[in-house]
């Protein structure tokens, strides 16, 4: 007896938006080959905000700080233009009021820099992806 297998299963796409070349690069390679994303990578607000335009995708992984502006605003724009999506702010701040606006606007995760995979799967176990 032949198994089945779903016959389109759906590839999660994550947009990680981070000017830490390094970083980003360990969270895509983690995302890739342990979780099996599609994962696009930007270095600026600009640049996330064209990509997710362009080819949406359904996690957005956003440093706080980005060389063109503020990455909570980025996140909270592209919210606005798509609710669903599952979005996380990434911050080197220990900041509990930043944390509040975050989770106010609606951001489904919050991480502080540096952190582990048990604090990533943790966020990504409540959101579901």
């Amino acid at each position: 007896m032949a198994s089945r297998l779903p016959v389109n299963p759906k590839i999660m796409k994550a947009l990680i938006i981070e000017q830490e070349k390094t970083f980003q690069q360990s969270l895509s390679y983690y995302l890739e080959h342990h979780k099996n994303f599609e994962v696009l990578l930007a270095h600026s607000k600009k640049e996330g905000i064209f990509l997710q335009e362009t080819s949406p995708c359904d996690v957005i992984f956003c440093g706080d700080r980005l060389p063109d502006g503020d990455g909570l605003d980025a996140l909270k724009e592209m919210m606005q233009k798509n609710p669903q999506i599952i979005s996380v702010l990434m911050t080197v701040r220990g900041d509990e009021a930043l944390k509040e606006e975050a989770l106010k606007a609606g951001i489904r995760g919050y991480l502080e820099k540096p952190f582990d995979l048990k604090q990533l799967e943790e966020v990504m176990e409540a959101n579901g992806p």
